[in-house]
């Protein structure tokens, strides 16, 4: 049992070894950015408060949500209009379109959002901490019990 239980502790460990390469690469190439919600503007679907996941795109269509960034600032709106390198978005809880940006603005389209998402992105630090500490403690009692069981016994 002891044996099974280690075996699925290295696994998860590695798992996430290899999803943090992968996610530090693919931010290092400036391919994927991660984003959270400041308004409501495309409430309905995104809630003030979301972590989006942004991959960056060679093309961008109308209905695409994007997220550009205009005078500093990081905006997540619809595509609603493309002429060329020409695009007007729109939030889908505002009345009124954004200014047209040009498509070298646009910093990725969105790919996963997610209440878990939030959760994980918000106590990282706890959740990293936890499997560390269960990691240590395991292999504290694996190498005790190591120690105690090659003593020779003297009869």
């Amino acid at each position: 049992m002891k044996k099974a239980i280690k075996i699925v502790e290295n696994c998860i460990l590695i798992l996430l070894i290899i999803l943090l390469c992968i996610y530090g690469g693919l931010r290092f190439f400036k391919k994927v950015e991660i984003y959270k919600v400041e308004t409501g503007s495309m409430e309905e679907n995104i809630h003030r408060g979301d972590y989006l996941l942004i991959v960056k795109q060679s093309n961008y269509n109308v209905g695409d949500v994007v997220t550009f960034q205009i005078n500093g600032e990081f905006i997540t709106h619809r595509i609603i209009k493309k002429e060329g390198t020409k695009i007007v978005t729109k939030g889908d809880a505002n009345n009124v379109e954004d200014d047209e940006i040009d498509e070298k603005q646009i910093i990725g389209k969105l790919m996963y959002k997610s209440k878990l998402f939030n959760f994980i992105i918000d106590f990282k630090f706890l959740i990293i901490s936890m499997f560390i500490a269960g990691y240590l403690i395991t292999c504290y009692f694996d190498d005790k019990n190591k120690d105690t069981s090659n003593e020779e016994v003297k009869v």
